[in-house]
């Protein structure tokens, strides 16, 4: 059952060095290419020379952004459902810096639910039901 794409980009270049503002808008910008309604967005600078850490909260998801100027490195985020198309807001953050080296991968995100009972690969993934106690 495929519920939504999660896309993580890495990028290093310019994107690392990107100020508040141009964030927000570029995150903006990528989810209405993506279909997306923006319902809020939020952004916090860690100081003078710093990264920033920030999200811009989707009706059909999110899209995050961290970035390490000091290792010339930023992380971009995207989980998209619904007729959203991910990889068009995936474009816009990765065209914004032509320049920067960028990685995009895919997930589909979704569990193989059938007819009430949950399977996991064991090899490589990790599935709990029920309730977690820490204790």
């Amino acid at each position: 059952m495929n519920i939504g794409h999660h896309l993580i980009i890495e990028c290093q270049g310019r994107h690392a060095h990107f100020d508040e503002q141009e964030l927000e808008a570029l995150l903006v910008s990528a989810a209405e290419a993506g279909g997306a309604s923006v319902l809020q967005a939020h952004f916090h600078p860690f100081g003078v020379g710093k990264g920033i850490t920030g999200v811009v909260l989707l009706a059909e998801s999110h899209i995050t952004v961290h970035t390490w100027p000091e290792h010339d490195y930023a992380a971009f985020d995207i989980f998209m459902c619904g007729d959203c198309k991910p990889m068009l807001a995936a474009d816009i953050i990765t065209l914004a810096c032509p320049d920067s080296v960028t990685t995009v991968q895919s997930i589909e995100r979704g569990l193989p639910i059938n007819a009430g009972s949950l399977s996991a690969n064991p090899s490589n993934s990790y599935l709990h039901s029920g309730s977690f106690d820490a204790g």
